[in-house]
């Protein structure tokens, strides 16, 4: 399963993270080699081992809190949206091209 880091979660509460989904922090790190070199960061994109991809239905949203580095580009991707659909489906940003973190998008599943 992927998780995104959240803004509140640093490397101090890693434990608590890994504990959260049930592994080891030392699994956490093997299926991240990442995490031996830069601490967890708001944004980052994790593997959480031994946990299956979600898969939702058709219909079924999510809000995303925008997070530095962001685009609705890499966003659409990294969730397997279409990107033309993210934009369409988020009025309230008047140019795609630019974001804000902390701007809430709405990712829809069809």
């Amino acid at each position: 399963m992927r998780y995104i880091v959240q803004p509140w979660e640093t490397w101090e509460k890693m434990n608590t993270l890994a504990s959260r989904f049930g592994v080891t922090p030392e699994s956490l790190v093997a299926a991240n080699p990442i995490l031996n070199a830069i601490p967890l960061t708001p944004g980052m994109q994790l593997t959480i081992p031994g946990r299956p991809e979600l898969e939702f239905p058709a219909g079924t949203y999510i809000d995303y809190i925008v997070q530095p580095g962001d685009s609705i580009y890499e966003i659409a991707r990294r969730f397997r949206l279409n990107y033309r659909n993210v934009v369409s489906q988020n009025a309230q940003i008047p140019n795609p091209d630019v974001i804000w973190p902390g701007q809430v998008l709405k990712l829809v599943y069809r």
